[in-house]
């Protein structure tokens, strides 16, 4: 028995030596496959195939009143997935009007629009953006069994309070759980519990125990209720 036991330690044992030794050899092809993407980066600089694209004219503050930018008209580090390959530690900022991703060049600090068709998915400071239909959606929760995406629509309108020609962006912002391959729009508590009734009291007692606030705090709120949603329901599989 005791030789079993011993046996089946050594088993047991080699089987997590080779595991661990076959994340460390992903790692280390990772980070060289990582390097020569850099130098490849440091050689050609802006002649790069992503940041050769037309220049951003931009949005004059004398003609435009305000910015269609997604979360900021500030340039953040982000990451591009274009034609396959990871362009990471890039200054990016998206155009929500013209739905458009424009990245900074890294020589010669240009703006330019990144071809759209050819971008596979994004982050800029942090958040995730991936394509569902034709156009791109803000990732505020990726569970296993639902997830919640963000949808600005940005509008253009002639601004009539100013004695010049002006134009206002209007932005609008939707939500939406994505589960089985099906969209559903949100955009408060009720609409959640429709989509999912067999999880009505619980839900209901998670919002009023974390006080959760859907007209103050709308995109907080949906973030934490879709989330102990999602657990619910991993629970209810097991």
């Amino acid at each position: 028995m005791c030789i079993q036991t011993n046996l089946m330690k050594v088993i047991i044992m080699k089987h997590v030596f080779l595991w661990i030794m076959g994340c460390l050899f992903c790692s280390v092809v990772n980070a060289q496959e990582q390097r020569l993407f850099d130098e490849y980066l440091r050689k050609v600089g802006d002649k790069a195939e992503m940041f050769v694209g037309k220049m951003e004219p931009g949005y004059a503050s004398t003609v435009y009143i305000n910015h269609p930018y997604w979360s900021s008209e500030e340039f953040l580090v982000g990451e591009v997935n274009y034609k396959g390959l990871l362009y990471r530690n890039v200054l990016l900022r998206y155009d929500a009007f013209l739905k458009q991703l424009v990245v900074k060049t890294p020589e010669k600090q240009s703006n330019v629009y990144i071809p759209m068709h050819a971008v596979e998915g994004f982050s800029i400071g942090g958040i995730v953006y991936a394509k569902y239909g034709e156009e791109f959606m803000a990732v505020l929760y990726d569970g296993s069994r639902i997830g919640l995406l963000e949808q600005i629509q940005v509008k253009m309108k002639e601004n009539t309070n100013h004695a010049m020609l002006q134009y206002d962006f209007k932005r609008s912002v939707n939500y939406y759980i994505w589960s089985d391959g099906k969209m559903y729009e949100i955009n408060s508590m009720r609409s959640v519990l429709k989509l999912y009734p067999e999880l009505e009291k619980e839900l209901k007692r998670f919002v009023k125990m974390n006080h959760l606030n859907f007209k103050e705090n709308r995109q907080y709120s949906l973030i934490s209720m879709v989330k102990y949603a999602d657990e619910l329901l991993a629970k209810s599989l097991k």
